[in-house]
């Protein structure tokens, strides 16, 4: 087993020897924090995997890396603008 640093409670996570750029895994520190493995300078960095409920279903919807507030993403066939607070996203209605 090999270890990244988990961006969210700062602590070593183990993952599997052979995980590499791209794999995701729940930290099991943090309630509900995904990482995706990424490579960096030569190494691989754990970085959180940003996420939003619908509104209208609650299905969780995992965003692109650099998605941010005032972005469109659609779901369920309705349109909703990302907003961006207290460290969270959410998605309301157009």
């Amino acid at each position: 087993m090999k270890t990244v640093h988990c961006p969210g409670c700062l602590l070593d996570v183990e993952i599997p020897a052979e995980a590499g750029h791209g794999y995701q895994f729940d930290c099991e520190n943090c309630a509900g924090l995904t990482l995706r493995l990424e490579e960096r300078g030569g190494q691989l960095v754990a970085v959180e995997v940003k996420k939003v409920s619908c509104p209208n279903c609650d299905r969780l919807i995992e965003l692109p890396g650099d998605a941010r507030a005032g972005d469109i993403i659609t779901c369920c066939g309705k349109r909703y603008q990302l907003s961006y607070e207290w460290g969270s996203f959410a998605a309301e209605p157009e």
